[in-house]
């Protein structure tokens, strides 16, 4: 069954400081996409798409030598969902690379739990 659907997706840029509290800002680039979306059937498919979704963040790793691939059993407890995109809408806030004080916020550090007994 085909769906309507909207996807967003955005980024932060730096902080962008100023004399005045008010006037503090930052940059950012964000898009909404608009389409149908589906539950994609097809098995090749499915797989191709998930493994599109490892190599975006493990590109230093590879499938069948550093991990087993998916396999039909686990795709079986898997949906993948397909949009093909009609419509979109962007935006985006960026200043020259010398604007006075900005700044990138530093990435924090993300809290894994300890591992312990019964994990």
């Amino acid at each position: 069954m085909v769906e309507k659907v909207a996807f967003s997706v955005a980024a932060m840029g730096r902080l962008l400081p100023a004399s005045e509290a008010l006037e503090f800002s930052v940059e950012y680039a964000g898009v909404v996409a608009f389409g149908a979306g589906q539950i994609v059937d097809d098995e090749a498919e499915a797989k191709s798409a998930l493994q599109a979704l490892l190599n975006k963040y493990a590109p230093h790793l590879v499938p069948d030598r550093d991990y087993r691939s998916t396999t039909n059993e686990e795709l079986a407890r898997t949906a993948v969902y397909r949009i093909d995109v009609e419509t979109w809408s962007g935006k985006q806030k960026e200043v020259e690379a010398d604007f006075p004080g900005a700044f990138d916020l530093p990435e924090l550090p993300i809290p894994f739990p300890e591992r312990g007994a019964g994990q």
